[in-house]
């Protein structure tokens, strides 16, 4: 595990938090600065304007797809967890909930974005609006399932709110499902060195934390929890080292997202077993975009 600092700007670097193993943003953002770029930049205009302008069709394949990466989730769900209640932090516009309260569950929801929970219980779904390191205020209950889908790249102190969803949230053997950016993989740096891309994936203040698999599997251990199955997800980066560099190239990066889909609806159709185990290699060998990871409170 490296120390040195990673990646350097005016304003911040990224290095190894020494206490929990993973790399972060040094200075950490303050709350207020946070509160002004999520209201000015991510769910601003510019974010709005993006999502009106999805086609139907577009808005109806990403969901198709969404919906497969969904129920491989479901699916170790309905193995391991002890229940069939879902608690989902982060939750956007609720196509997870949505997809899983079809299927039977009973769900809640938080998210801190306005137009994301009014959308949500619009459809017909249990959602509050709370920012996620409030969430000691949103519910008592107990669950089966928590579900963190990029989340906790954005926290500023993500071990203290995994620690109080053992404590408070989750019942004893009830699983925890984290999905974060597999950030400074080797694709990535080998891409980053090759084009000049200068650490594209790095996104400051909007990504706080930057995990690799073993960094966020010890800081889910170290907050007392035990680690079951990784899985990562398609290593889009591997298509740059291919000659197909779609950073900074909209038309590029949508024609290699349709060749990832067709590569995993084309598994998934005849063998979805045989797509889960090269995703489990993948995230062995530390690489895929996406790290998910699933663990059990002891």
């Amino acid at each position: 595990m490296r120390n040195e600092v990673v990646y350097k700007d005016k304003k911040y670097e990224i290095k190894l938090d020494k206490k929990y193993g993973y790399y972060r943003l040094f200075p950490l953002p303050t709350k207020e600065e946070l509160k002004e770029y999520y209201k000015k930049e991510f769910y601003g205009k510019k974010y709005n304007k993006q999502i009106n302008d999805s086609s139907r069709k577009n808005q109806e394949e990403e969901l198709e797809f969404l919906n497969m990466q969904y129920g491989d989730i479901l699916d170790i769900i309905k193995e391991e967890a002890p229940g069939k209640k879902i608690f989902d932090i982060g939750c956007g516009y609720g196509n997870f909930l949505k997809f899983c309260q079809e299927r039977g569950f009973e769900v809640l929801g938080i998210d801190s974005a306005s137009n994301a929970i009014k959308c949500a219980k619009a459809r017909g779904i249990n959602v509050f609006e709370a920012e996620v390191e409030d969430i000691k205020h949103v519910t008592k209950e107990k669950y089966q399932a928590v579900v963190m889908l990029n989340v906790l790249e954005h926290l500023r102190e993500p071990y203290k709110v995994l620690t109080y969803i053992k404590d408070h949230i989750l019942q004893r053997g009830g699983l925890l499902v984290i999905r974060v950016p597999n950030d400074f993989n080797m694709f990535q740096l080998i891409a980053n060195q090759e084009y000049n891309l200068n650490y594209w994936w790095v996104s400051p203040p909007q990504h706080i934390n930057y995990f690799t698999v073993n960094h966020l599997e010890q800081l889910v251990k170290k907050c007392g929890y035990e680690v079951f199955l990784k899985e990562s997800t398609f290593p889009l980066e591997m298509f740059i080292l291919f000659g197909e560099q779609y950073v900074g190239n909209p038309k590029i990066g949508k024609n290699i997202h349709k060749k990832r889909v067709f590569f995993e609806k084309t598994l998934q159709k005849y063998n979805n077993t045989y797509k889960r185990k090269i995703f489990q290699i993948f995230a062995k060998k530390e690489l895929g975009r996406e790290i998910i990871l699933y663990s059990r409170k002891k």
